[in-house]
């Protein structure tokens, strides 16, 4: 039997076990011829007592009958007890020459059994700790044993605590987790009242928008019924109902611009009468002239229009025509006549709105007109006279 020395760094020892002398028991012959054991020797192989069918070997270690048949007569090299020693001189030499120097405590382990026995001795001491006896090895295992359960104890003390401190934040997480969903739950209710009263804001600001729209939509349409009231107001202020038409019309050099580029070549004016229920008029005058008198004259036309009372009128239009370019500085006023043709559709009853225009297309030169001594423009505008003799 042998104890096996396990080195710091990994290295094993191995330990014979006390010899037969130091157990107490006899001892064969050191050496000497091989032959029968002696009565009370142990085979050194199996460890049984041995009777005489053993047989001691050269080199003194006895074996029984049994152990020298399995070895097949391989003599001294057969002999178990030598190559144990030879490796565990093997073995110290290599611990002496590869190793660095041993701690001064290192591991001795000896099996007894099925346990293994593991204590920390002084490197010193090592010899004297193999020739413990196997009760002082029971007694270490047993105090190892015993330290073992003891730490195992504190271990199952701390686990305790520690499974103690985790229930404890366990309850501190679950008392959490409950106020935080009261608040999400507080927050929620909150969240969807604010967007209730959100929601009714915006449904409200898109109504008062829709209001606002439809008032301006509504301001529009005042806005372009009061101007065309205005129109007509001005334009009752402008009618004639005598025959006798004076017309004013402003802006003249923006307008004659608009004639220059064709944008607005003609420009229209409010509508006369030749008698209270009489026949409908209106002039039209090109400030840069169409026809023959394109660019050359200002051109003037008679437009007889689509009136209330035509039904009660006689058809066609036959009156004389006078048309006069006022002097607004002077008394050098321009006129000029034309009579009505029977065959012209332009004095037939109107059957749409107004009929063709017909006049005198050549009725005032415009280099006269912008002679340094005329004086018919003033403050920007032209002023022109039509007079419907209704005798004829």
């Amino acid at each position: 039997m042998s104890f096996l020395v396990v080195s710091p760094w990994g290295s094993t020892k191995p330990i014979l076990a006390p010899s037969p002398a130091q157990q107490g028991q006899p001892e064969g012959p050191p050496g000497g011829a091989p032959g029968p054991c002696e009565g009370g020797s142990r085979c050194d192989g199996c460890q049984l007592q041995l009777a005489e069918q053993g047989r001691r070997m050269d080199c003194g270690h006895h074996r029984c009958k049994e152990c020298e048949q399995g070895a097949g007569g391989a003599g001294e090299r057969a002999c178990l007890q030598c190559l144990e020693d030879q490796g565990k001189q093997l073995l110290n030499d290599l611990d002496r020459d590869t190793h660095r120097p041993l701690s001064p405590e290192e591991l001795v382990s000896w099996p007894y059994g099925a346990l293994s026995c593991h204590v920390r001795v002084h490197h010193g001491k090592v010899e004297e700790a193999e020739s413990l006896p196997a009760p002082s090895h029971q007694r270490l295992l047993l105090e190892a044993v015993q330290g073992a359960e003891a730490a195992r104890g504190r271990l199952d003390q701390r686990l305790s605590e520690v499974e103690a401190q985790q229930k404890t934040l366990q309850n501190i997480v679950t008392v959490l987790s409950r106020e935080m969903g009261r608040r999400d739950g507080a927050r929620g209710s909150a969240d969807r009242g604010s967007a209730s009263v959100l929601g009714e804001a915006m449904a409200r600001i898109l109504y008062l928008e829709e209001k606002v729209a439809q008032q301006d939509s509504l301001l529009a349409i005042k806005d372009v019924m009061i101007s065309s009231l205005g129109a007509q107001v001005q334009a009752l202020e402008q009618t004639s109902y005598d025959g006798h038409f004076l017309w004013r019309v402003p802006d003249v050099g923006r307008k004659l611009q608009q004639a220059l580029s064709r944008q607005i070549p003609a420009v229209y004016s409010p509508p006369f009468y030749t008698s209270r229920y009489g026949y409908k008029l209106c002039l039209k005058v090109y400030l840069n002239g169409d026809g023959t008198g394109a660019g050359t004259h200002i051109s003037l036309f008679l437009v007889l229009m689509r009136g209330e009372y035509d039904f009660r009128l006689k058809w066609p239009f036959r009156h004389k025509v006078t048309f006069t370019l006022l002097d607004q500085a002077g008394e050098r006023h321009i006129s000029s006549s034309f009579q009505t043709a029977d065959g012209s559709s332009s004095f037939q009853r109107p059957v749409s709105k107004c009929n063709i225009a017909s006049g005198l297309p050549e009725f005032f030169p415009l280099c006269r007109l912008h002679a340094p001594e005329a004086t018919y423009i003033q403050e920007d505008t032209l002023a022109f006279e039509a007079l419907i003799n209704a005798s004829l």
